[in-house]
């Protein structure tokens, strides 16, 4: 399984869009086996999505989003958690493998 994340710096990315980068996990048996940075590729609508899918992305874990892009991404197979609270990837993805992280799933931009 591989998730992605947008990021500012070392924390998640308030919106997707204005990601500097992006960190993906690769997760087998529910444990870290690698991650890589990217830097953000040109931003237009269903870019990331198309760029996520090509990269073999499972999962996206967001701060906010917009319905249009959250239908991008479950088009192309990648699932999505949004309305999560920007803070470092290192606690995202370990909260997400602990079963705690904390999020809304709602999309929280309305573009």
């Amino acid at each position: 399984m591989k998730v992605m994340m947008p990021l500012v710096g070392d924390i998640l990315s308030e919106h997707f869009g204005r990601a500097q980068r992006f960190v993906i996990y690769e997760i087998e048996n529910g444990v870290v086996k690698d991650k890589k940075f990217y830097d953000a590729i040109e931003h237009f609508e269903g870019a990331f999505p198309s760029w996520a899918k090509s990269q073999g992305v499972n999962l996206v874990i967001l701060c906010g989003v917009g319905p249009r892009a959250i239908e991008f991404f479950n088009s192309f197979g990648i699932d999505v958690i949004s309305g999560v609270a920007p803070q470092e990837h290192t606690k995202v993805i370990q909260d997400y493998l602990e079963g705690t992280l904390i999020y809304t799933n709602k999309s929280v931009c309305e573009h």
